[in-house]
């Protein structure tokens, strides 16, 4: 287990993907400071950054498809095409 930490821990080291990550550096309302992780060259959070846009979920709908008793499925969606994963075609 051991061997295994020491590998991983080398490869993102040498890889550089723990350089994208970062401990948020602002403070919380208690004093504290975040504990959340900044990303993207960042020193803030999500929380914390100004210019954080939250994305634009897909709305949830009710699938459009039937089911094999010939009903309206009941099941509902945030999918773009409006039809649940039972629903979908299979790739």
């Amino acid at each position: 287990m051991r061997k295994s930490l020491l590998t991983i821990a080398l490869f993102t080291a040498v890889s550089g993907f723990a350089q994208d990550k970062v401990q948020c550096t602002a403070t919380t309302k208690a004093g504290n400071q975040c504990k959340t992780t900044a990303w993207n060259n960042s020193t803030l959070c999500w929380r914390h950054n100004p210019e954080y846009v939250k994305k634009d979920a897909n709305p949830t709908v009710v699938c459009s498809g039937t089911t094999k008793t010939k009903e309206n499925c009941k099941q509902k969606t945030t999918h773009p095409s409006g039809v649940c994963h039972h629903h979908r075609p299979k790739n």
